[in-house]
């Protein structure tokens, strides 16, 4: 990416000289923007911390020294257009939507890549914002109470500062943050969330749930426990509302459950789910409620997002072109949104960036293996250094196997997840003997053993078909399911189809991600979310 292009608009409403070209679409410092019917120059430079923030944790995974260089010139060419008085957000749609990702950018590019200058433009960037943010956190209903100039300025998410606030407290030691982490904690979401309240109907599904991670922080630092109550909650209504591939919110928006919406919604709309925002905000929230909680079913719940959304997303393209909604409609196609640079272009490479975090986690005892990704993990146990590599095609494949390499024998534990959906042939050895511990679905499985260098852990995965309706108002209209899979129709569909019939599916060949399902009047084809390019789709089908 053009970093003349990235740092244009913040130069052009500073007055600086400006060079390069124009982004375009969303990003751009333009007066076209109409939210009725343009939204070219909507949000400029809106997503310019989260370019930051990507390419920072980048640097973490792979120790480029060019991403690192680049982080470095970005954060010194972006400070000098900040100006004390905030001149950037001088009529200004989303001030807190857009300082939240700068802010996020700038606390990884400190922590991430190193960057010496980061948290003294923080600061300066806090100073600038303050002027242009409201007292506290407001929802869009009390936006829309307050003098606006037109509906898009109602639609700012001051609700989700807390998260990088808090944040950019525990990096830099600042209690300042740590304020203001608190002024903007959302007590009207939050508090009600917390004693059970479904608050979610009528709500910005993103940005909501986006939100549930600063109630996650504000129980970290805050030790609160109601704040872990809002986010366990909070995610438990968003799962009951919940697409067969984890998604949510179409149309960007939450409803009251009970009423068939979710059936209505694959009739109604294209835009079923926010993909690369949306998965971001799930992983997040789910990552941190299994750090805390250590329930193995936050795990399925990454897994089932990971590969039925975000893995079949089109890549962003170099003049912005961004996959936006994953479409579960009963005629679905995966197309590109009509504006450049949205907001998924900015959330899509820092979650391609944690899929290693949200992979592993430490425990002081030993490993925890969350999510089964070809990928291979170094960590010290007792001063002595540990490396596991784990190899598999899975999904596509039932099997795991995973290596230790140690320098010298150590005591410790690994822990597994064994999914919720696990069957009963699931089998787990290691080194070609069974272990008789007992396999519970739904939990972690602890192996703890004296490790030698080359001990290997095979795991073998019972994967039965089953059937997900889409909600309780509507039994029979089923997605058809393989572990975390959720199985798309391609092609002609057959006039009627059985459960019976569905539940079985065989695979076309092992060299094939399709499954076929023998009806009365012909055949279906199914295949996985990742596999499907140009064709039609269809997720849920009527069955008998």
């Amino acid at each position: 990416m053009d970093e003349d292009a990235l740092l244009k608009p913040f130069r052009q409403r500073a007055g600086l000289p400006a060079p390069g070209p124009d982004m375009g679409g969303w990003y751009d410092n333009s007066s076209d923007f109409d939210p009725k019917k343009n939204f070219h120059g909507f949000i400029p430079g809106h997503s310019f911390g989260q370019y930051l923030s990507g390419l920072a944790r980048a640097y973490a995974v792979t120790r480029s020294k060019a991403t690192q260089e680049k982080v470095h010139r970005l954060v010194l060419a972006y400070a000098e257009t900040v100006d004390l008085a905030g001149k950037f957000y001088v009529d200004y749609h989303l001030p807190a939507y857009t300082f939240d990702k700068i802010c996020c950018g700038l606390i990884d590019a400190h922590e991430f890549a190193g960057d010496p200058q980061a948290l003294k433009v923080l600061a300066r960037s806090t100073d600038a914002v303050l002027w242009h943010l409201p007292e506290k956190a407001l929802s869009r209903d009390e936006q829309k109470a307050r003098p606006h100039k037109d509906n898009a300025y109602t639609w700012d998410e001051s609700y989700t500062l807390p998260e990088n606030f808090f944040l950019a407290y525990q990096r830099s030691g600042s209690e300042r943050y740590r304020d203001l982490a608190i002024r903007f904690l959302h007590k009207d979401y939050f508090d009600p969330l917390a004693e059970g309240q479904n608050v979610l109907p009528g709500k910005h599904a993103y940005s909501h749930v986006n939100a549930l991670s600063s109630a996650m922080q504000a129980y970290l630092v805050l030790n609160d426990e109601k704040y872990l109550r809002a986010a366990a909650n909070g995610l438990r209504m968003v799962q009951e509302q919940s697409y067969a591939t984890g998604g949510w919110g179409p149309n960007e928006s939450f409803f009251t459950p009970g009423k068939g919406k979710l059936a209505a919604s694959l009739g109604a709309t294209h835009s079923s789910f926010e993909t690369p925002c949306g998965a971001y905000g799930h992983l997040k929230i789910t990552r941190y409620l299994l750090r805390v909680t250590r329930d193995s079913r936050y795990g399925d719940s990454m897994e089932q997002v990971l590969y039925n959304t975000i893995a079949g997303a089109k890549p962003i393209l170099p003049d912005g072109t961004s996959f936006y909604y994953s479409d579960y409609n009963n005629d679905g196609k995966k197309v590109y949104h009509k504006d450049k640079w949205p907001c998924c272009s900015g959330t899509f490479p820092q979650l391609t960036a944690d899929y290693g975090i949200s992979s592993y986690y430490r425990a002081q005892d030993g490993i925890y293996v969350n999510l089964f990704i070809p990928s291979r993990i170094t960590w010290s146990q007792h001063k002595t250094r540990c490396l596991l590599e784990l190899k598999t095609d899975y999904p596509k494949t039932n099997t795991v196997q995973m290596e230790l390499k140690l320098a010298r024998p150590e005591r410790f534990t690994v822990y597994l997840r064994i999914p919720e959906w696990a069957g009963p042939r699931t089998r787990l050895s290691v080194n070609g003997r069974r272990v008789e511990n007992e396999i519970v679905p739904g939990k972690f499985l602890a192996l703890q053993r004296h490790w030698k260098n080359g001990d290997r852990v095979e795991f073998e995965m019972d994967m039965p078909l089953r059937l997900q309706a889409v909600d309780s108002e509507n039994p029979n209209l089923v997605a058809l399911l393989r572990g975390p899979l959720a199985l798309f129709a391609v092609g002609d569909l057959p006039g009627q189809i059985t459960r019976e019939q569905l539940l079985s599916a065989t695979a076309a060949s092992q060299s094939s991600d399709d499954w076929v399902v023998k009806a009365d009047t012909g055949s279906l084809i199914l295949r996985p979310f990742a596999a499907i390019g140009d064709e039609s789709y269809r997720l849920y089908q009527n069955v008998e």
